[in-house]
């Protein structure tokens, strides 16, 4: 009678409606966030809270506050004086914050814009962060414009060769000071720089097969491309909720 009581009764499971709790950062998660769009914090922070994710707010900074302008020649966006700057702050509050690895382990961060949206697979993250190889100092969790195609490693993952957009990410606390040095030269905006490092081979950048995690549209700005390697399409993720698609032909590198 009693293993029949435990069959009948025995523990449900999760309700599918219910996501699974994940990781994230193994020190912290921030988001930048400006003050003055409150509504954009707490639209983050109510997505991230569903996976039992809790985020620090990082102020961002206006452009206007920002003396040390991006000195590019062709001028950059005028948001992304501020852009850089809250990285640059933020980075370096962090690595005030914590300490390096004892050579054991090295811990991370996770970094959010708060302009994210997640995708209906992001509960199944952590297997995928379970597979990087233990070099990694960059991970980005999707929704990146691919400026030339990555490497693909296998099925889950991929080396970033060149790509766009900082709005969700894991980051090595010990791969910050060098972040931290090559947007001090604020030769260019954000991702720009960190592209570029990426095309120099200075440190190791991944990403998955699968996104994660996608970007807003604002206003008249072009929003995310979501890489998928088997089919070659960018998913373009308007304001509305709409979804673009466009096949791009021979954009992937076989391993």
């Amino acid at each position: 009678m009693k293993k029949l009581i435990q069959r009948l009764f025995s523990a449900r499971q999760t309700d599918p409606e219910v996501p699974p709790r994940v990781l994230a950062g193994t020190c912290g998660n921030y988001c930048i966030s400006l003050p003055s769009q409150p509504e954009r914090l707490r639209e983050s922070r109510a997505q991230l809270s569903r996976y039992g994710i809790k985020i620090k707010h990082f102020a961002g900074i206006p452009s206007k506050d920002v003396p040390n302008k991006i000195t590019r020649k062709d001028g950059a966006p005028p948001g992304s004086h501020g852009s850089l700057q809250a990285f640059i702050s933020l980075f370096k509050n962090i690595v005030a914050s914590h300490p390096a690895s004892d050579g054991t382990q090295r811990p991370y961060v996770a970094v959010f814009e708060d302009d994210i949206i997640l995708l209906s697979n992001f509960g199944d993250i952590d297997s995928y962060i379970g597979q990087l190889p233990d070099d990694w100092d960059y991970v980005s969790l999707g929704g990146n414009f691919h400026n030339s195609p990555p490497e693909i490693l296998n099925e889950h993952l991929i080396r970033l060769t060149c790509a766009f957009n900082l709005h969700a990410q894991l980051i090595r606390v010990d791969f910050l000071p060098r972040l931290i040095e090559r947007l001090e030269t604020r030769a260019f905006e954000a991702d720009v720089m960190t592209a570029t490092m990426q095309e120099q081979g200075i440190g190791n950048w991944y990403g998955f097969t699968s996104d994660f995690v996608w970007q807003h549209a604002r206003s008249a700005y072009f929003c995310v491309s979501l890489w998928e390697h088997q089919l070659g399409l960018f998913h373009f993720a308007k304001g509305n909720g709409l979804i673009d698609r466009f096949l791009i032909k021979n954009l992937l590198r076989q391993p």
